[in-house]
């Protein structure tokens, strides 16, 4: 039975200051390492075959400390780079709500057609990450694959392994450095677990 694993990257400087980050490409802080370093040994005995990650430094960072303990070289795809939050990368959110009010609103109250200026929304982040997803777990039809990526980006794809409105994507919370776990055949999903950082 195949299962696929859903890995936020550790923390950062700007997850601690509230700051959006998007495509900005902010490096894992000590604590982010050391998360990076637990979720490594939590997966110790897991038969990973694979390991994908995005191309951001965060994740990529977070993906190539699981891949050092289980011997195994994480592939890199832009395609689960986190959503851009365009004018609003590196900005904190309580300047953006005081700026973007209503914008602010929309985003949060209807994320997957509400689009940032310069940015991206919910449905054109599904458009990218879903299709390369379901590609790669195609080469996996009976083995354990691990995807390292961002808040966004796993929250669209919980939604919609799980036939989810991409609306309710800010109802799903995802820690830094989480686990979420899916069986999957083809092209079918069950949640086994999900955000789990007590590990």
């Amino acid at each position: 039975m195949a299962k696929l694993y859903l890995i936020r990257h550790g923390e950062t400087d700007y997850n601690n200051a509230l700051r959006f980050q998007g495509q900005t490409d902010i490096p894992l802080n000590q604590k982010g390492i050391e998360q990076a370093e637990k979720v490594a040994r939590f997966l110790k005995d897991v038969p990973l075959q694979a390991i994908y990650t995005s191309s951001l430094q965060r994740a990529r960072t977070t993906a190539e400390i699981i891949g050092r303990a289980k011997g195994l070289e994480p592939q890199t795809t832009d395609a689960l780079r986190e959503m851009s939050f365009g004018i609003w990368e590196n900005m904190n959110s309580k300047n953006i709500q005081k700026k973007y009010a209503k914008e602010w609103k929309d985003f949060f109250a209807s994320p997957a057609k509400t689009k940032i200026p310069e940015g991206e929304s919910m449905s054109e982040v599904q458009q990218r990450a879903y299709p390369e997803v379901q590609r790669i777990l195609d080469q996996y039809p009976e083995g354990d694959v691990a995807f390292v990526a961002h808040g966004g980006i796993i929250r669209v794809l919980i939604c919609t392994m799980l036939g989810l409105d991409l609306n309710r994507s800010w109802h799903l919370h995802v820690g830094n450095a989480s686990i979420t776990c899916f069986y999957y055949w083809g092209r079918s999903y069950t949640l086994d677990y999900s955000n789990l950082t007590q590990y």
